[in-house]
């Protein structure tokens, strides 16, 4: 058993009070009544009843009802028992296995019967992985805390960018383990790969004519910064039909039925000139003059806008930063007191219980005997 507040034990000098009351409690003497005290003589025996125990059970009963009392206050944990579905898991983030210092640890932990697991959606066994993406790591451990029956042992590079959204408790079954990687192994060892041309369709009616001119200078304007040669095809919006082009930058007030990747027109109030709709649809929200391309860098958009996977990828690769544990996991009351609840399981509930009982008990005993 252990104590999660042992402070309140100093209360158990509460016992000295039902003691007390017994100890200096007399029976009332048994009256007789008497015609006359001529007859009765004193006695030469000289006889004191001295302090004694009244009332044992009553006692026993009071002083266990102040015991379980201290015990509630100070958070009694009862000894967890073990499910006969319990398991162990070893959950090892793609990478880390083939780490020489690990090699060992993971395979005492699999004598001692762990599991060893993919940190992974599914988590699926060691053997047989095939994932490809990138962890994330807080939604991954909401996802084992819901494993109620497992015990797990977490090991994790750490990677900043897998830490995805807003910091969370480290849950209760988890041991979580950080192998950050060497500097050398930081190194990206993938490279990204840009296409060699990409191919634009700007498709505009007589009324955008001149919103055209604005986006044809600031296409031309990205040929000496992109990666990759920009060939611009030019054509009336009434006039397209089928596009072989690996874009189409619409300039019309009527709408289009192209699903491949596109920039369209559409008239909002966003004060960004160019926004994501979906993954391969974005939206031109104003008019194109002069001012709004220059003081909103519509070329500096378009580039984003064209090459958004590649440069997404290439961030991934070159983002291998690490953070310390006490850093990516909420410190609030459920968290600081983690390591302890795994000691045990809360034993308020019983305790409750039982000081309801024995308080009942004290009264009916009490009210019986008159004390």
């Amino acid at each position: 058993m252990t104590l999660l507040n042992p402070i309140w034990l100093w209360a158990l000098g509460g016992l000295t009070i039902p003691i007390a009351i017994h100890l200096l409690s007399r029976k009332e003497g048994k009256t007789i009544r008497v015609g006359s005290i001529r007859f009765l003589t004193e006695t030469s025996t000289s006889k004191f009843s001295s302090i004694r125990l009244n009332e044992i059970v009553l006692l026993a009963i009071r002083s266990l009802l102040v015991v379980l009392m201290v015990l509630f206050l100070a958070s009694l944990l009862l000894p967890k028992v073990k499910s006969k579905d319990s398991k162990k898991w070893v959950v090892v983030e793609k990478g880390l296995e083939d780490n020489a210092q690990l090699k060992k640890f993971l395979d005492s932990l699999q004598k001692d019967d762990y599991e060893i697991r993919r940190l992974s959606t599914g988590f699926s066994f060691l053997k047989d992985d095939t994932v490809t993406q990138s962890p994330d790591y807080y939604k991954l451990s909401e996802e084992l805390s819901q494993q109620n029956f497992v015990q797990t042992v977490v090991l994790a590079n750490n990677t900043l960018s897998n830490f995805k959204g807003k910091r969370i408790p480290l849950p209760d079954n988890i041991t979580w383990l950080s192998y950050p990687t060497s500097s050398v192994e930081n190194l990206p060892t993938d490279s990204v790969v840009y296409p060699d041309t990409v191919r634009i369709m700007l498709a505009y009616d007589q009324e955008f004519e001149y919103d055209g001119n604005i986006m044809r200078a600031a296409l031309n304007a990205l040929q000496d910064a992109a990666p990759a040669k920009i060939i611009i095809e030019e054509t009336d919006s009434n006039e397209l039909k089928n596009s072989n082009s690996d874009w189409l930058i619409w300039l019309s007030a009527d709408d289009t039925k192209y699903n491949g990747k596109s920039l369209r027109f559409k008239k909002d109030v966003a004060s960004d000139l160019i926004i994501q709709e979906g993954k391969n649809q974005w939206l031109l929200t104003k008019r194109l003059h002069e001012g709004n391309a220059v003081e909103q860098h519509v070329s500096v958009q378009l580039m984003s806008m064209l090459f958004n996977e590649e440069i997404r990828q290439e961030l991934r690769i070159q983002d291998k930063r690490t953070i310390s544990d006490e850093l990516v996991w909420s410190t609030d009351a459920r968290a600081t007191i983690t390591d302890i609840r795994q000691a045990g399981q809360a034993a308020d509930k019983i305790l409750i219980l039982l000081i309801v009982l024995v308080f009942t008990a004290e009264r009916i005993i009490a009210f019986y005997r008159n004390q």
